[in-house]
This record gives C-alpha cells, structure tokens and sequence, in this order.
C-alpha cells in the first residue's frame, strides 16, 4: 500500500515538475520574441510608404507571431485605420513600456508594398 502511494506522489510530483517548467520556458520564449520583435523610432521612420515589403522586412526584425487582429481591436470594425484588404505585421516599441497600454508599431502591405505603417495602442 505505502509502495502504491509513494508512486502516485511521485507521479503527481513529475507532472507538477512538467507544468511549471513548461510555464516558465513558454514565458522565457514570449519575453524574448517581445525583446527581439522591438523596433525603434528611427527604424520605423526610415521606412517609406511604396518601399517593396521584401525591402522593409529585411530591414526590420522578425515580427511578432501570433498576432490576431481580433485580439488588438476588439470591436473596432475599423480595426485603427487598417487599410482594406492589408497584410499587418507587428513589433513591439522599443525602448518597452510600462503600463496598461502597449503601443505597438504595425505596417501594412498590400500587392507586395507598405501601404500603411502607425503607431497603434493595444490595451491590456
């Protein structure tokens, strides 16, 4: 009997082990990918409207990844002046802010060219 319960303890304990270092690595990960995704103000300046979206990408850092659109504009139809039928990519504002809204730069292709590029503000 003792043998059977010091299994399941074990048991739970490993499973316990697993979640928290799984929460804890899936946190590093988005830390770092808000880190690396940081685009600065002269970055962003530098980037004209018309430029090839080849050309503005290599020049920027790899976007944030799983970005929604419904999860930055909520109900707003409008979605902050997204251009109709526009391909969005993000970056985080770099130096980061603190607080309950994250501005965040967004740039917008359509047919293979920045149509778009703003600052927008993501509430928390």
């Amino acid at each position: 009997m003792r043998k059977k319960i010091g299994i399941a303890v074990a048991i739970v304990l490993v499973v316990l082990c697993a979640g928290v270092g799984w929460l804890g690595w899936n946190g590093y990960n988005i830390g770092r990918q808000i880190v690396e995704a940081g685009v600065t103000q002269e970055q962003f300046d530098a980037q004209k409207e018309g430029t090839p979206e080849s050309q503005v990408r290599a020049a920027l850092p790899e976007p944030l990844r799983d970005v929604k659109d419904e999860d930055l504009y909520g109900d707003d139809p409008g979605k902050q002046g997204m251009p109709a039928g526009a391909s969005c990519v993000y970056y985080t504002v770099k130096p980061l802010s603190e607080g309950a809204e994250q501005p965040m730069w967004r740039f917008c292709f359509v047919d293979g060219a920045l149509a778009e590029k703003s600052r927008i503000t993501v509430a928390e």
